[in-house]
């Protein structure tokens, strides 16, 4: 089963065409950068599968491909980031998973839930990431370094021992730290229990409630359950879908997925 995890990307032209990119792309911050923005504003975190199926998805690469890039579906951070990953390498880049924890709100340290991104370019080392449904940085990251790019500020620092952390400014001006995590490369296999956990245990976030983000070029799309709330600048609506159909024709028009609620 392990050795399937390393299958590489089946169509890379297909990938693109979800992203709305086009081959060939320099390996370069830039391309890093547009490859981040486009895979948040086109392909949506979200736990259809969980919640709703009560399965743990798979992490082979061939089924993620299948789901997230055939079907048009999203997914949550142990495929969207690792399909990241896989297109970053067969771009040319010196890309690598790492296991995170989610400090942001926390006031006691956290179990590490999450999976991102690291990249060696031009001798710097950047965070990267597609897979969290919150505030993630639009753009690579550097580790020691701070970048201010499409309306927000991250950046990352070490706390020494090999870890790192990855933090943003607020719309309110306040620094917030998000992430966590050391900068060991870790397997693919490595994920599995951690994507089994947050999949299938009761007290898992994504068993307990339907979750779907997406990025707009403008603010962000995040339906809680049956409620979707839109951000557009300064400007919140929410909208209500009060059976299965309403719930259905709401995901196809805002985020693209066709799914059929049982």
């Amino acid at each position: 089963m392990y050795e399937a995890l390393y299958a590489p990307i089946p169509d890379v032209n297909a990938y693109l065409d979800r992203l709305g990119l086009t081959a060939p792309l320099p390996v370069c911050l830039e391309t890093l950068d547009q490859v981040l923005l486009s895979h948040q504003c086109r392909i949506p975190f979200e736990n259809l599968q969980c919640f709703e199926e009560h399965q743990e998805p798979s992490l082979e690469i061939p089924a993620m491909f299948d789901k997230i890039i055939v079907q048009g579906r999203g997914g949550f951070c142990f495929e969207l980031n690792a399909l990241l990953e896989a297109l970053l390498q067969t771009l040319g880049f010196d890309a690598w998973s790492v296991t995170c924890r989610i400090v942001r709100g926390k006031d006691f340290i956290p179990p590490m839930l999450h999976r991102g991104v690291l990249v060696q370019l031009d001798g710097q080392r950047y965070y990267c990431d597609v897979g969290y449904g919150g505030p993630q940085p639009s753009f690579a990251v550097p580790l020691d370094g701070r970048r201010e790019k499409n309306g927000e500020t991250f950046w990352g620092e070490s706390l020494g021992s090999g870890w790192y952390a990855v933090s943003r400014l607020t719309s309110q001006g306040v620094a917030e730290r998000v992430f966590e995590f050391p900068d060991q490369r870790q397997p693919a296999s490595y994920f599995v229990p951690y994507s089994f956990y947050c999949a299938r245990h009761p007290d898992s976030l994504f068993a307990q409630h339907r979750i779907i983000n997406l990025r707009t070029r403008t603010g962000s799309l995040a339906l809680t359950d049956n409620t979707l709330t839109e951000r557009d600048g300064d400007a919140v609506t929410e909208i209500h879908a009060d059976n299965k159909q309403a719930l259905s024709d709401l995901l196809l028009r805002r985020f693209g997925i066709r799914y059929t609620f049982e």
